[in-house]
């Protein structure tokens, strides 16, 4: 059964666009569309369905069972393979893709008679596997699709400070870390779920593969996706079809890239006008260096540092590709070769720390303790790093008062309202349907957010090695509080999230300088409380989009998250115990490597609401410096042109084709590399079977730039650290 809320009479197009705050140019005016009975964004149109199926079980057997399931496969497996040395991450899109045929599979020989326990029943087998089960299992899953950031603290206590806490403390930190910002989340649905403008790009191409799969099924209470546009295009092959089709081709493909011909991975062809030059090298590399007229053939390489080019409007691609050339492609190149800070002794490109020589930076002669010794510290050396480096960390800085300027200017008017009123009228079809569901209690994200607090302040005074006090914990909340809604807001326009790690360590070495574990600890607290907010509130919008009751969401996030927790620190404290020397070169392959202006704008916007300048975002032209380094600055041309290609040639000349195909197209790409990925790593590098060695595989240097990691006296420095 199909059910379509109706809205009473028919809105005004104009008072659309003035209601989602389309100033905002996150998606352009001319995609409105005069029937209220859709949404007023075009790309949501192009993806969701405005129906639903209220009837469809959802916390069902099924729906516990595979998530459980996959939350601990990827939470096991992505734990392990990060301490490897070609450490592996399964995605949840592979979850995503598997729970589909063993959903039906549940389906067809789960027994359907209804069982009691204590008083409950319940039925193995309501019915056909739905699509909202699906939703729940994958969102239960994302909890284990990436390790821990409280994990990275538990391991460098250990090796490098030798200082444990045990299971249980580094559970509790885990627990506590996680946890506290899901409180902050459910504060903000009323500004970042329900309005129809705060569109979180990467869940359409999710949204788009969850109705692609089930299309098929009417008791899915699915629907064809924009059926109104798809005559105007003659490609007649079904989405289903072109789905299969792209993503056996990036199956195929990838196996290029990804194991018989790494150089495609970065196409640093400067380079190899002459080899022996460190110059060319320096600007030519795609991985090591500035990445002049490089690119990459790479969809996994993009995909690891940037979301997908297909989901993401091209007005904020084009604003974060301009930022990409100001740092990378024109400030830095004048840091470096002018010599500032003497950059010159260190290699144009890494994240590495040295000394005031050159050298790698040797901590142990500046510790005492664990605490900085600030006479020891000014015998030897300051910390020192690359210009690039430095220079990231000052474009960090600006993007979050960027982020903080464009909230202001751009949604100020708008969060007041909000704050004034629990809704709006920004709120489309999929906000009114929501509304036949009971939403999840305010005190439910309290008592969250209280009990993790309290978590937090307990973790730090039971074990006083962390440097940190009840208060040092208060005033990491305090600063994930300042930062949640206006990152939130940017992260749902653009699918980008800045980081206020740095200012996390600036602040805890203003309060509380020398401690560097209380820094790791309060700066996990302070940004992991941000982090873990705005993904809970991007799975909340998915739920929203696919009409998942919210406190099937809530409940199924919480179980999945503590699932996920217990794992990733039963497999951590396994290896930590069971190899020796982990994270040094003899424990190979368990080597860690992980363990280590706006104003005017927006007036112009005003005076000229209809010119190139209302597209002008500062906010997302400060992520075009990120995330370089460690992300290869080969990757961001090759994105923006794809961008530019599927969503502004083609979304404007072919729109039809565009609406039926382009997120099944991102969704297609992205299954087939997971799929190859795994194949090639379980079938053949996991079992030590290596690609013979040639031109387009080599080892040392895989964009064939040998010298990109020297100096400018020729040193590398790069690999001294490395035979350290």
């Amino acid at each position: 059964m199909e059910v379509t809320q109706q809205k009473e009479g028919k809105a005004d197009p104009v008072d659309l666009v003035d209601s989602i705050s389309l100033k905002e140019k996150a998606f352009s005016i001319d995609s409105l569309d005069e029937s209220p009975e859709d949404s007023p964004i075009l790309e949501v149109r192009a993806s969701v369905p405005p129906t639903d199926n209220p009837s469809l079980p959802t916390s069902t057997f099924r729906a516990w069972f595979l998530g459980i399931l996959f939350t601990i496969v990827l939470a096991f497996v992505n734990q392990f393979f990060w301490f490897r040395d070609n450490p592996l991450t399964i995605r949840v899109m592979v979850a995503q893709l598997l729970a589909f045929p063993l959903g039906k599979f549940m389906d067809r020989v789960l027994p359907s008679r209804t069982f009691s326990f204590f008083g409950y029943n319940f039925c193995l087998n309501p019915g056909p596997f739905n699509i909202k089960e699906h939703v729940l299992i994958t969102i239960m899953a994302n909890s284990g699709a990436t390790t821990f950031a409280a994990i990275d603290i538990i391991v460098i206590q250990d090796l490098y400070y030798h200082d444990s806490w045990g299971f249980g403390g580094g559970l509790l930190l885990v627990i506590s870390t996680q946890f506290v910002g899901y409180g902050f989340a459910g504060a903000l649905r009323r500004f970042l779920v329900r309005p129809a403008s705060m569109i979180w790009p990467v869940n359409l191409v999710n949204a788009t593969l969850f109705h692609t799969l089930h299309r098929r099924n009417t008791a899915n209470g699915t629907l064809r996706i924009s059926d109104n546009n798809e005559e105007t295009t003659s490609w007649k092959i079904s989405r289903n079809m072109f789905f299969l089709f792209v993503s056996t081709l990036s199956f195929l493909y990838y196996w290029f890239p990804g194991y018989i011909f790494p150089l495609l991975t970065s196409v640093s062809w400067l380079c190899w006008i002459n080899k022996d030059s460190l110059l060319l090298n320096q600007l030519g590399s795609g991985l090591k260096g500035i990445g002049y007229l490089s690119f990459t053939l790479d969809w996994s390489s993009m995909s690891a540092w940037l979301p997908s080019p297909l989901a993401i409007p091209w007005w904020a691609q084009a604003n974060m590709l301009a930022g990409f050339v100001f740092f990378v492609w024109i400030l830095i190149p004048i840091m470096y070769y002018t010599n500032q800070y003497d950059g010159k002794l260190f290699p144009i490109y890494n994240t590495k720390t040295y000394d005031n020589t050159g050298q790698p930076y040797n901590l142990t002669r500046v510790l005492v303790n664990n605490s900085l010794d600030e006479q020891k510290y000014n015998d030897y050396s300051p910390v020192r790093i690359t210009a690039f480096f430095a220079t990231m960390y000052g474009q960090g800085l600006c993007v979050l008062g960027a982020i903080v300027s464009h909230t202001i200017l751009y949604h100020g008017k708008d969060i007041w309202n909000r704050i004034c009123n629990a809704k709006k009228s920004d709120e489309d079809i999929h906000a009114r349907l929501m509304d036949q569901y009971p939403e999840c209690p305010d005190w439910w994200y309290a008592a969250t957010f209280i009990v993790a607090c309290g978590l937090s302040i307990l973790t730090v005074e039971l074990y006083p090695s962390s440097d940190m006090t009840w208060w040092h914990v208060l005033v990491a909340m305090a600063l994930a509080a300042i930062w949640t809604l206006p990152i939130g807001i940017l992260t749902a326009i653009t699918s980008q999230a800045p980081s206020i790690s740095m200012v996390s360590e600036w602040v805890f070495g203003v309060i509380s300088p020398g401690k560097p574990i209380g820094n790791m600890i309060f700066k996990t607290y302070g940004f992991i409380t941000v982090q873990q907010a705005i993904l809970f509130v991007q799975d909340l919008k998915l739920g929203h989009y696919m009409k998942i009751p919210p406190r099937d969401m809530f409940i199924f996030q919480m179980v999945g998250t503590m699932a996920a927790a217990l794992v990733s620190m039963g497999t951590t404290s396994y290896l930590m115990k069971n190899i020796e020397n982990i994270c040094t070169e003899a424990a190979y392959p368990f080597t860690c490597p992980s363990a280590s202006l706006f104003v005017p704008f927006w007036l112009l916007a005003r005076k000229f609401p209809n010119s190139w300048v209302k597209d002008i975002n500062m906010a997302a032209f400060m992520l075009g410096g990120g995330p370089y380094p460690p992300a290869g600055t080969s990757i961001m041309p090759t994105w923006a042109l794809i961008g530019f290609i599927f969503n502004f040639v083609i979304k404007r000349k072919y729109f039809g084709w565009w609406s039926k195909y382009n997120y099944v197209m991102s969704a297609a790409l992205d299954a087939g590399v997971a799929i190859a990925a795994l194949v090639i790593f379980f079938a053949l590098q996991n079992n030590g079977i290596k690609m013979p060695e040639w031109w387009g595989n080599n080892p040392s240097s895989i964009d064939q730039c040998p010298r990109a990691t020297q100096n400018w006296a020729g040193q590398d420095t790069y690999a001294e650290r490395a035979a350290q």
